[in-house]
């Protein structure tokens, strides 16, 4: 029986998942002569957007996600049956989930929509995701930022005048160079600002921009360091909550756009602006330089297995939670001028992809035609993207993949901190150097080498012992007469 399906893809990043897992579902749907309509909500903002004669007529609706939708954007869906799930487990779960439509399915109904997480029901919207949706909107600004930074350093090289207003008149490097700055200076209010959009909806932005923005401001709050991401996550998520918390109680229709653009935005500036400058905004920033001090200061016994932990986390889920967690850690201390630690990423992050692709063309009998035919796209899109191009890799043989990517990942981390690496901002992957966004250029193609030759050998040596360990059982089941591939093995 063919159905008509509507979906929506959307990752924090937006560059790789969601535009993979469109890829996946309209390929499976296709193929068992279904009708579906994808809406991508990616980097480039959404595309093929959903319109409302489709999602009428559609009989299910899949919703993979990695970042939490909006009230409005949920609204949309109210009665239509919906499967939900997180778009880091859906390429896994694409050729299944279509079998699994009525199962899997809610039904989607008011403000407050439950979905279903496998077996299991729990409300949209975790904390993660929040944080998530924080970070996606905060990318466009230190990338653009840092971007601009790194080409006037590049333009001075090239002998370019460096001049402000004080020096006879601003030249074109330096005005590029200020301006790039404003990205970093906002991308913390701007992260804190969708944090509490996430969860409170549209009264919640305004707030939690301008709270954040003031308790990084350490000239107002009179402290030695502003809040940083830790003020970024503490506004996002309280004046988020609170904003929902005060949506929550049921007003005269009359009053709601009064509550929703006056009132609730007042009594939270008011609230958090008071506690930020008495009580909160010093402890967090407190915090906040303690943690760079020792960070700046901490010894080599402690710094190395920090950065293997790091590299190692980052290459181990290829994209998932706990390499958002590593990658949260070192992109937030970007905004501190912190720039080492946010090198491991610059340097790990496209090495599984890179080394995946190489491995299944120099040694293809390793590799299903499937994933050798992806094998160049798994490269250009790892080497200069995002590490998402090499989960179809180690879905296809996990143990000895990801326990490639892993060491190998840790590894690389030790050698990016021995060397001294930094990188100024989110780039395109191997050519960040040739922007100025990675130094020194020589350390990173180094340990970018490292990285890719030490992934490759640990991928063969670890697929080799599994295919003798996996040869070895199946001889053993072939002596006793076991059931092998839908064949009965004679004694």
């Amino acid at each position: 029986m063919s159905y008509k399906i509507v979906a929506i893809t959307n990752c924090p990043a937006g560059i790789a998942h969601t535009y993979m897992v469109a890829e996946a579902f309209e390929k499976r749907a296709r193929e068992l002569g279904h009708e579906i309509h994808v809406e991508t909500q990616g980097a480039s903002g959404v595309e093929n957007r959903l319109t409302d004669a489709q999602i009428a007529e559609a009989d299910y609706v899949i919703l993979a996600m990695g970042k939490t939708m909006s009230d409005s954007e949920r609204a949309r869906f109210n009665g239509k049956k919906v499967i939900n799930l997180k778009v880091s487990d859906a390429l896994k779960e694409a050729k299944t989930i279509f079998d699994q439509l009525e199962e899997r399915s809610v039904l989607m109904e008011g403000d407050k929509p439950h979905v279903k997480l496998g077996k299991q029901d729990s409300a949209q919207g975790s904390i993660m995701s929040h944080l998530m949706a924080g970070i996606s909107a905060a990318l466009p600004f230190v990338i653009g930022g840092g971007v601009l930074v790194a080409l006037a350093n590049v333009l001075m090289r090239f002998g370019m005048a460096y001049t402000g207003f004080d020096d006879g008149g601003a030249s074109f490097a330096w005005i590029m160079e200020q301006v790039g700055y404003l990205g970093f200076k906002f991308m913390i209010p701007i992260m804190g600002a969708y944090i509490a959009n996430s969860i409170g909806d549209k009264p919640a932005l305004a707030p939690a921009f301008i709270i954040t923005y003031f308790a990084n401001d350490n000239t107002m709050l009179g402290t030695e360091s502003g809040c940083g991401f830790f003020g970024a996550i503490f506004f996002g998520l309280t004046i988020g909550y609170f904003v929902k918390w005060i949506k929550g109680f049921k007003y005269p229709q009359a009053v709601k756009s009064l509550m929703n653009l006056t009132i609730i935005p007042f009594l939270t500036i008011l609230i958090f602006g008071t506690l930020t400058f008495y009580l909160v905004g010093p402890l967090l920033g407190g915090m906040m330089d303690g943690m760079l001090k020792f960070l700046n200061g901490v010894p080599a016994e402690f710094k190395l297995p920090l950065a293997f932990l790091i590299g190692a986390m980052l290459a181990f889920d290829m994209g998932g939670p706990i390499n958002k967690i590593a990658w949260f850690f070192c992109f937030s201390l970007v905004a501190e001028k912190v720039y080492v630690w946010y090198a491991i990423v610059g340097v790990v992050a496209s090495v599984p992809p890179v080394a995946a692709g190489i491995a299944s063309l120099v040694w293809p009998k390793m590799f299903s035609k499937d994933l050798r035919d992806t094998a160049t796209s798994a490269i250009i899109v790892g080497a200069t993207v995002a590490t998402e191009p090499a989960i179809p890799f180690a879905m296809s043989d996990p143990i000895p993949m990801i326990a490639a990517n892993t060491l190998s990942g840790g590894l690389t981390g030790v050698l990016t901190i021995m060397l001294g690496i930094e990188r100024l901002a989110p780039g395109i992957g191997v050519f960040d150097p040739l922007l100025g966004l990675m130094t020194p250029g020589w350390a990173f193609y180094l340990a970018y080498a490292f990285g890719v030759a030490s992934n490759i050998l640990l991928i063969v040596v670890f697929k080799k012992i599994r295919v003798r360990h996996t040869t070895k059982k199946l001889a053993a089941k072939a002596a006793q007469g076991d059931v092998i591939e839908g064949e009965i093995v004679k004694e």
